[in-house]
């Protein structure tokens, strides 16, 4: 408002130092002032006026109608256990809901979209799931509010959005075009790759993991020339993934020529130095903590290498600690999805620098089970299944409530108990376990007991 901010000069400065400049004032305080006026009653009078309203705004358009929903809504107890969740209880099963939901086909009510979406902006895991719930109202949301811009992922595939749309509108229709024909993706890559900055190019080769093969070797290769080191590194690493390419060829040389078998013992010669090759196959010449420099080269040619047979586990090493063998396979094994590795990994109890989710993950899930009995003899059931996908298989959830059925009151189970109570599929949600009622200070059981409940009256009401 004209004049206010003398106002609030001369009040921070003293009337001395800033006479107060009424004249800046709107004609209509002034009228009220009289001959005499004062500083405080000019600011009585100044609020007032700002308050009391303002001009109709010019010129303003309507929002366009956002396009309507053919999905129906589930019944009105399913819509307020959502309402529950945004509103903060048992949120974290905010997502399941919006899986379900989305499964059997039900809509969302429209009033819920804004806080779904304000809550998905900082949870980038929940964004996708957002995106489905609000269907054909996502980019009219999107446009809306610059915090829903991932929203823009639900657009349509318009050739226009390539050309003309912001980075994540182009990022959603490059990923719909590679997942449908990879072939045309690449070359709509091809023609930008040069006008990219550094991330998006670093973003766009990700994109390429999916429908990943040889025909994407050439355009790789050239980009492990790339002025960017993230680039040149995105670019070895999906090198790696492409079964018989010269990369993995070049790899396969390399450790050759510094670990050998002869007689039953595997012979290991760790690289003298990093060449400039190498360095453009994307080894880091950095040290690594708790690591030599040559043991972490070696390390980092084998896990880009192709994987040897597994039975090389069980031969005796020469030259350097058998640890940093078994840790560059686990990264191979998990790099190339090999099963058989995997199993061999975890059946063997080798080091596995932290993969060991990672190679559980690659068994078939009836397998779980009976490995995790396996391991938890030397590793915490926690940390086993912590980072396994959810729903968990049937056996394995029906495991891990036995085992907290067992556990008492003691707090070094809270943790498991929350990952089971997330993690264990609809079929075990009426375990046994839930039936018991918790002791007074049983709370990691008490809240185990409650979301449980909580998830199996959300699928009976979803259904």
């Amino acid at each position: 408002m004209r004049g206010w901010d003398g106002l609030v000069s001369s009040a921070l400065l003293g009337t001395e130092r800033r006479p107060p400049q009424f004249a800046e004032l709107p004609p209509s305080i002034q009228e009220q002032l009289g001959e005499d006026p004062g500083l405080l009653d000019a600011a009585a009078l100044a609020t007032l006026y700002h308050r009391a309203g303002r001009l109709p705004l010019q010129g303003i358009a309507p929002l366009p109608v956002a396009e309507g929903e053919d999905r129906p809504l589930p019944r009105p107890n399913a819509i307020r256990r959502l309402t529950a969740m945004l509103g903060g209880f048992q949120t974290a099963a905010l997502g399941e809901w919006l899986r379900i939901a989305t499964e059997k086909g039900w809509g969302i009510p429209p009033e819920h979209l804004p806080a779904l979406a304000d809550y998905a902006r900082g949870r980038s895991e929940y964004r996708r799931l957002v995106v489905e719930a609000a269907g054909r109202r996502a980019g009219w949301l999107a446009d809306l509010n610059p915090e829903w811009r991932f929203l823009h992922q639900a657009v349509n595939d318009d050739p226009q959005v390539w050309t003309h749309g912001n980075a994540l509108q182009r990022r959603s229709w490059f990923r719909r075009l590679r997942q449908r024909d990879p072939g045309t993706a690449l070359d709509a890559l091809r023609e930008v790759w040069p006008t990219e900055p550094a991330a998006a190019r670093t973003e766009f080769l990700s994109e390429l993991t999916a429908q990943l093969s040889k025909a994407d070797e050439e355009f790789l290769e050239a980009a492990l020339d790339d002025r960017s080191k993230e680039v040149r590194r995105a670019a070895a690493k999906l090198l790696a993934r492409v079964e018989g390419s010269q990369y993995s060829e070049r790899m396969a040389e390399r450790v050759a020529s510094f670990v050998t078998e002869e007689r039953g013992l595997l012979t290991v010669t760790l690289p003298p130095r990093i060449t400039k090759a190498m360095e453009r196959d994307g080894i880091d010449p950095q040290p690594h903590p708790g690591l030599g420099r040559r043991a972490w080269w070696l390390r980092q040619l084998i896990a880009a290498a192709p994987l040897p047979p597994p039975r090389l586990l069980d031969l005796p090493v020469e030259g350097v600690g058998f640890e940093v063998l078994q840790t560059a396979w686990a990264e191979a094994a998990v790099r190339e999805r090999n099963v058989d590795w995997a199993r061999a990994l975890l059946t063997s109890n080798a080091s596995t620098d932290n993969r060991t989710a990672e190679l559980l993950r690659l068994l078939p899930d009836e397998e779980w089970p009976a490995v995790i009995e396996q391991l938890r003899k030397t590793i915490d059931l926690g940390d086993l299944v912590g980072g396994l996908p959810v729903p968990w298989p049937a056996p394995l959830g029906v495991l891990v409530l036995d085992q907290l059925r067992k556990a008492g009151t003691a707090r070094s189970f809270a943790r498991l108990a929350s990952t089971a109570a997330r993690a264990v599929p609809v079929g075990v949600l009426t375990h046994p376990l839930v039936r018991e009622p918790p002791g007074e200070e049983d709370t990691w059981r008490s809240r185990l007991i409650e979301t449980l409940n909580f998830r199996r009256e959300m699928y009976e009401e979803l259904s």
